[in-house]
């Protein structure tokens, strides 16, 4: 307790207490007062909300005075005050009257300012305004916050107490004292918690100086990845932090915290190089608390990975987090709300990932692992890491490496160290210009089944029956749909009627015949019986002819799958199902897996004069690299089959972009794996050999030609 508000207090208890100095209760009260204060002084210096901490120091206050009730207000920037808590106002103030409310808060209003604790009398006010319409005292304390600039020394709340009237002004000036003091307490708790803050944040700036002065030590990509996990555990305080790193088209783990040695044929490593891969293709940080939680928004496989590490690895809790070169200040600060001030959410677009940092709870934490956290990991590390893995790039570490042996060259053979740059830079001249490699061509594509058909509505009408399903396997002949026709139903009851018609007639003409009084009557325009009975005869044989046609349209309505395959239609209960169409309309597709699969890619008009020339130059067909999405461990084989010969022109959007010439490349190999109509994938066309300068300045070499040229 502070001396001020201890001084206050026995001001406070002195004033009260005068008139039952002889009781001998006197000690007890004066002890249970300062428990209460002792108490809210604790409760000041204890971590908590701002809402928890003035929920007990209202009740403490209402309690120990016996108020009628209390309340605490918050300032805000524009307008009234807001209540932050209360007990018992309603039966207080009318808070639904706009005058008694106005009034209310220009009492608060005044108290805001005012540096000293003030009692407001029922009834007080000037003229026709009265800022107290209770029956009761009203005291109000104002809690400023401490420091020296203006904006600590805000005031940061208004507690307002409704004690009984009749008190004598001794007791109120009891009252007003120990609100002073309560208000005195409260302001403590902002200067702890402002102070918590700030130790907070410079135990951050500290962890945040270490990590990066000791991942900065070494310029050796391994080194500098085990010092990312050993760190970075600490950082995170978690139980394991491990670094995955892509190595060519394969993910390797390089360090692990703890961990001397990694063991790259165990059984742990190699699923979390999975794992690893597939977060870096989804590109996007995943957290995993909860199975249903983690898993319900993440694609299929990706979660069946993410499944089966941790059923292996049996931790609790896993965040990982992709990070790549310079331009991933993007995923940052789209995925994390950091402070770091070099991200920008303007950055350009994003590379594929280059490293990702697992980090891994296996038992209870007082402190959660959160991706927030693992995210500015990832941001600290970054630049150490690019350094890292810039100087151990092919070229620059050998030129590193040679750098050294050619000083030592120097000082034995003692040759012009510009002779040998002159010598060095003609060698590399002559490398881009001879030395030949594999020039490809990068295009998007889709992959289709070889056979694929579609079943159209064969009449318009409803869709009256739904007999299969997405993804299901159908045989040639099987029933997918029935459709219903209501003209084609009422045409068969006509049909059925004239023929039951004709029927009767000739029943009745026969019976006439047969009998031996029937005569003939030449003489009038009606035709004989027997005619007629040809002429009706020949109906009945056109109206069969019609009811079997009608047939016919109506087993039509049953559709049946033309081939044997698989359903790629999707949803197709809420699509068809009660659905009027029309005829001709596609209502399913069909696709039979088991005779192979073709790409269609989208090449670019940029592009495809390097296919025609490699075409024009080569007698087979072209060969053609591809990965399917989310297979990045996974290369397979193909052919140019085909070029579309025209392109389609987008007429109402000539500014874009020039539509893609479409290839068809065929797939060599007849099983591949995962493979789902529809996939995406990434082909690279074969074109030949070309020097590595074409291959690498052949873009920039168009460019400028252009630019020239035209």
């Amino acid at each position: 307790m502070h001396a001020c508000g201890l001084t206050e207090l026995l001001g406070y208890t002195e004033t009260v207490m005068s008139s039952t100095r002889h009781n001998p209760g006197i000690e007890s009260d004066w002890q249970q007062l300062e428990e209460v204060v002792e108490s809210l002084h604790l409760e000041a210096r204890a971590r908590g909300s701002e809402v928890d901490f003035y929920r007990k120091l209202l009740s403490c206050c209402v309690t120990t005075l016996a108020a009628s009730g209390g309340a605490i207000w918050r300032p805000t920037r524009r307008g009234p005050l807001e209540l932050c808590y209360q007990i018992n106002l309603d039966a207080q103030l009318d808070r639904e009257d706009a005058e008694s409310e106005s009034a209310h808060q220009q009492l608060l209003q005044r108290a805001l300012a005012s540096v000293e604790p003030q009692v407001v009398l029922p009834g007080s006010g000037t003229g026709a305004a009265s800022f107290s319409s209770t029956a009761d005292v009203i005291m109000l304390g104002a809690v400023y916050g401490s420091g020296a600039s203006e904006v600590a020394a805000q005031p940061r709340a208004v507690i307002e107490l409704f004690m009984r009237s009749g008190c004598s002004p001794a007791a109120q000036q009891g009252w007003q004292e120990l609100l002073a003091t309560v208000c005195h307490v409260a302001a403590d708790f902002y200067v702890f918690d402002e102070l918590r803050t700030l130790q907070s944040q410079r135990g951050l700036h500290d962890q945040s100086l270490l990590l990066l002065r000791r991942i900065h030590r070494s310029t050796d990509l391994r080194q500098t990845a085990i010092e990312i996990a050993n760190e970075g555990r600490r950082f995170l305080d978690v139980d394991r932090l491990s670094v995955v790193m892509r190595r060519g088209k394969n993910w390797r783990l390089q360090a692990a915290s703890g961990v001397d040695r990694i063991e790259p044929r165990s059984d742990t490593t190699k699923q979390l190089e999975i794992l690893a891969g597939r977060i870096a293709s989804w590109g996007e940080p995943l957290e995993f608390q909860d199975v249903a939680a983690a898993t319900k928004d993440l694609p299929n496989e990706l979660a069946r990975v993410v499944e089966q590490y941790m059923d292996h690895s049996h931790g609790r809790a896993l965040v990982a987090v992709p990070v790549t070169f310079a331009v991933e200040h993007a995923t940052f600060s789209k995925h994390s709300q950091t402070n770091f001030e070099e991200i920008d959410d303007r950055s350009p677009q994003l590379q594929q990932p280059t490293l990702v940092l697992v980090a891994e709870q296996f038992g209870k934490h007082d402190r959660d692992m959160t991706r927030q956290r693992v995210v500015e990991l990832a941001a600290l590390c970054e630049p150490a890491w690019r350094q890292a893995v810039w100087l151990n790039r092919f070229p620059l570490r050998t030129t590193l490496r040679g750098a050294d042996a050619v000083a030592r060259w120097f000082q034995a053979w003692g040759l012009s160290r510009a002779t040998l740059m002159v010598i060095a830079f003609a060698v590399c001249l002559a490398a881009l210009g001879w030395v030949d490699r594999d020039f490809e061509v990068e295009a998007p594509a889709k992959l289709v089944s070889v056979l694929e058909c579609d079943v159209f509505a064969t009449a318009d009408g409803t869709v009256r029956e739904i007999r299969t399903r997405h993804g299901a396997e159908v045989h040639e002949g099987d029933v997918l749909a029935v459709l219903d026709d209501p003209q084609l139903a009422l045409e068969f009851e006509q049909v059925d009627g004239e023929i039951a018609t004709v029927s009767k007639r000739l029943e009745a003409i026969a019976v006439a015949r047969t009998q031996r009084t029937a005569r003939e009557d030449l003489s009038t325009q009606a035709l004989p019986l027997s005619a007629e009975a040809v002429q009706l005869q020949k109906k009945r044989a056109s109206l069969i002819k019609q009811q079997e046609i009608l047939d016919q349209r109506r087993a039509a309505l049953s559709l049946r799958s033309p081939i044997t395959g698989q359903v790629l239609t999707l949803d197709l209960q809420n699509r068809l199902q009660a659905r009027p169409v029309q005829r001709g309309q596609v209502l399913f597709t069909v696709a039979d897996t088991s005779r192979g699969w073709l790409l269609e890619a989208d090449v670019s008009q940029d592009d495809i004069g390097h296919i025609l020339a490699a075409q024009r130059g080569e007698d087979r067909q072209l060969p053609v690299r591809f990965r399917l999405a989310g297979g990045v461990d996974q290369i397979f084989s193909g052919h140019l089959e085909a070029l579309r010969a025209t392109a389609v022109l987008a007429t109402d959007d000539l500014g874009s972009d020039p539509p893609s010439i479409q290839a068809k490349i065929s797939v060599d190999e007849e099983h591949l794996g995962a493979a789902r109509p529809g996939m995406s994938a990434q082909v690279r066309i074969g074109c030949g050999k070309r020097s590595f300068g074409y291959i690498w300045l052949h873009d920039a070499w168009e460019t400028v030609y252009s630019w020239w040229a035209f």
